[in-house]
């Protein structure tokens, strides 16, 4: 069953994958009538894709491949969380750039999820409360981060077209303003969550073998410091000096991939 629902999930990301970016760039009303069909299948493509990969979840934890077993299983639950938070965010709003990234994800990380998990990565015993509340916080911290560096992303890229007069009328996407008040708000939820992330993290270190062990996760804890750090000082420059745009944006990109840097060093361990 799960090789089935693999297939179904896959085709239907990639299917929302080619529906999001088919058109990318162009103005709202153009494109032929079945143009347009194609873009206003991509979400339901989407939530196809990513109720799928929920259910194939479900089927692994029921194996034993549950998303505590490994990185690559904790990445495509994810993965997963980051296509269902986009659906969310996008109802109502001009988002669409952002699925191009997306689905793209959420395929990634269902291939991974599937391809390595029976994996032993090298990751702590597994077992206790903490150790669940850490996969837990990460997974979302992760997700939250993907989605937040890909509004960044998207402001950087509006911004700079509109500096250069490269901004065509009836183009889909949110303003700058819109931009930059979502991400901030993506920000605010993903801080917290992060920092929850690292806690937990630490004290299942601790708990698993010691602080002896702190050192065998340096790596992993100046990227995360590094995160944590750029996220926080994101909120904090917005509150004291109303620090907003461009700037804020860069720390969100740079938050994000000391993040990603952690999932590879998991998965490089392995």
């Amino acid at each position: 069953m799960i090789l089935p629902l693999f297939l179904i999930a896959a085709l239907a990301y990639g299917a929302a994958s080619f529906a999001y970016g088919a058109d990318a760039g162009e103005p709202s009303d153009a494109g032929s009538p079945g143009e347009r069909a194609i873009r206003r299948r991509a979400r339901p493509l989407l939530a196809s894709g990513a109720i799928a990969h929920l259910v194939l979840i479900g089927l692994q934890c029921v194996d034993g491949d549950h998303p505590l077993k490994n990185i690559f299983l904790a990445t495509s639950f994810g993965a997963l969380v980051t296509s269902f938070g986009y659906l969310m965010l996008s109802r109502g709003r001009n988002l669409d750039a952002l699925g191009i990234v997306v689905a793209p994800v959420g395929l990634g990380g269902l291939a991974l999820g599937v391809v390595f998990s029976s994996v032993s990565a090298a990751t702590l015993p597994t077992g206790s409360g903490i150790a669940s509340a850490h996969v837990a916080f990460a997974s979302a911290g992760l997700a939250g981060f993907t989605l937040a560096a890909a509004v960044a992303g998207l402001y950087l890229v509006t911004e700079r077209r509109l500096r250069r007069k490269q901004f065509r009328p009836g183009t889909r996407t949110m303003s700058l303003t819109g931009l930059d008040r979502l991400h901030h708000r993506l920000v605010l939820l993903v801080a917290p969550v992060f920092t929850l992330a690292i806690v937990t993290g630490v004290l299942w270190i601790l708990q698993a073998g010691g602080p002896h062990m702190l050192r065998g996760r340096l790596f992993e804890i100046v990227a995360a410091a590094i995160a944590w750090g750029a996220s926080v000082g994101l909120l904090v420059m917005r509150a004291a000096w109303g620090s907003r745009g461009r700037q804020s944006a860069w720390l969100t990109i740079s938050a994000f991939l000391a993040v990603v840097l952690i999932v590879v060093s998991y998965g490089v361990r392995g």
